[in-house]
């Protein structure tokens, strides 16, 4: 199976930062994982082709490597001077400490979250947990969307990934005006809204630029093929751009609690220990997910729509809990 370029250089890093003296082509080509060795019992010319093929590649590799600012050297042998091997001082290649503020660690926290899924989730994760067991301790930071749930990580991961790589994925999508059904898409960008992630692509079955709210994705989404469709220079955001059905609702809210609803939102009293906010929103269904994901901190009083779909999904998951 084929390594993925990132995965090779990553491999070409640890393996020139492990040696002792140096590694030669031959021993680079022959023990990183990522190149291919010479083929066993291989004709001349095709000794010839795949030694061409390594060069190219392993040229490009360490180029990129340098512009990346990691110190690859040539070291030649003292006694064969035309024998050149190749290391990375580790001490040259560290990275200085990163000193992180308690909000820019939350901010990560949240970045990795939504790339739980994602090819590099596990590592993001293992990265966040490291850098935060080093940082100071400080005061709790408050962040916009630090309470919204993260719903379809997995999809919103592979999306941004398809975006970056050109393919295009297929998956099952519900909504209010054309129901249930398969979507094959060409992402050309994932957006954030209000704490709300849409994507916005080329839909093969209807040949014609579409948005799709995440949240509404079930299922796994798979990568079909790369994208034909080029993308165009003005991505059009559609109501994203400044949606013309913006309801409000009036959300309660306990005391040092729902601090991205207070923000989008405007004061409207007290009652009793609540603390009263006015919220405007375009789909209610993602504030019900806001509301839900503050435990109990939160509640809507108004509409009464909204209200009853808390109370109503809330309780379908106590039965779930209850078993």
């Amino acid at each position: 199976m084929p390594v993925e370029k990132s995965q090779r250089l990553l491999n070409l890093i640890i393996g020139l930062s492990s040696t002792r003296h140096r590694l030669t082509r031959d021993q680079i080509r022959d023990t990183i994982e990522g190149y291919e060795p010479l083929p066993h019992g291989a004709s001349e010319e095709e000794v010839r082709k795949a030694e061409a093929s390594f060069e190219r590649m392993f040229e490009r590799d360490k180029k990129e490597l340098r512009d990346l600012g990691v110190p690859v050297e040539t070291v030649e042998d003292p006694v064969h001077g035309d024998e050149i091997g190749y290391r990375i001082r580790p001490a040259e290649a560290a990275m200085p400490a990163l000193d992180l503020t308690a909000a820019e660690l939350a901010v990560l926290g949240i970045a990795t979250d939504y790339w739980r899924g994602a090819v590099l989730g596990s590592d993001a994760t293992q990265a966040v947990m490291k850098l935060a067991s080093s940082a100071e301790h400080g005061p709790r930071v408050e962040l916009p969307f630090a309470a919204l749930p993260a719903v379809a990580t997995d999809a919103f991961a592979t999306l941004v990934e398809a975006v970056a790589d050109r393919q295009a994925v297929r998956f099952e999508y519900s909504s209010v005006s054309s129901g249930a059904g398969t979507r094959t898409v060409e992402p050309w960008r994932v957006v954030l809204r209000a704490g709300v992630a849409y994507v916005i692509g080329f839909d093969r079955d209807r040949e014609a630029p579409r948005t799709f709210r995440v949240q509404r994705i079930g299922g796994p989404v798979t990568p079909v093929g790369p994208a034909v469709e080029e993308v165009p220079e003005e991505i059009p955001l559609g109501a994203l751009a400044a949606s013309a059905d913006v309801r409000t609702a009036r959300v309660a809210l306990r005391p040092e609690s729902g601090h991205a609803l207070r923000r989008r939102g405007s004061a409207a009293g007290v009652d009793g220990g609540w603390d009263l906010y006015d919220v405007e929103y375009a789909h209610g269904d993602a504030v019900v997910a806001e509301v839900l994901a503050l435990a109990g901190g939160a509640r809507i009083v108004a509409p009464a729509e909204l209200a009853q779909s808390v109370a109503k999904a809330a309780t379908a998951a106590l039965e779930v809990e209850r078993g």
